[in-house]
């Protein structure tokens, strides 16, 4: 989902309905290499597709927020400045 914010900036919001992160485990999959494992999981991904989302968005003024609660799944929000927009 996206959409403008009231100082015309824009909003991408994407949830999910997965296993859901501690805080603790939200700090490590920020982390270049971090990986959030459960007793039990196989290790999957190399741990750089949310460090790297997160580097690319801050270069362009935005932010990358998560909201995560164990369980329950995952929401994962980019914010990005009116002035990194192209207008038509």
């Amino acid at each position: 989902m996206f959409e403008r914010t009231s100082d015309d900036g824009l909003e991408i919001f994407v949830r999910d309905n997965g296993r859901g992160m501690s805080p603790e485990g939200m700090e490590a999959a920020l982390q270049l290499f971090g990986q959030v494992r459960e007793s039990g999981d196989t290790m999957r991904g190399t741990g750089l597709g949310l460090p790297l989302a997160k580097s690319f968005v801050e270069l362009h003024g935005g932010i990358l927020s998560l909201e995560s609660e164990v369980g329950i799944g995952t929401a994962v929000r980019l914010s990005f400045p009116a002035a990194r927009l192209k207008t038509r």
